[in-house]
């Protein structure tokens, strides 16, 4: 008896031919009492873009108080995300 196949995975459906589309940087800093996972969400927040895709950190840096502990937690980075472009119109002459 031969072995039994699995079923054949359905083909995906492809809807309208995807837009074209170019990724973007915008450069923000946050800061947080908190810590360093606070002050890069803050900073991807301050960036304000919709639907960011990627971080990326570019410097860390902290405040002390007046012993050794940190006091404020500070991020600068490059936050990515896509816009699209529009499409050339047909022009009817």
């Amino acid at each position: 008896m031969p072995a039994a196949r699995p079923d054949p995975v359905p083909a995906k459906r492809r809807s309208a031919a995807p837009r074209p589309s170019v990724v973007r940087l915008v450069e923000a800093t946050g800061t947080s009492p908190r810590g360093w996972d606070a002050a890069i969400a803050a900073a991807v927040k301050a960036a304000d873009v919709a639907g960011p895709i990627g971080v990326e950190v570019g410097r860390l840096w902290a405040e002390l108080d007046g012993g050794r502990r940190l006091r404020r937690y500070h991020a600068a980075v490059k936050v990515a995300y896509r816009q699209l472009l529009k499409t050339p119109s047909s022009r009817a002459k």
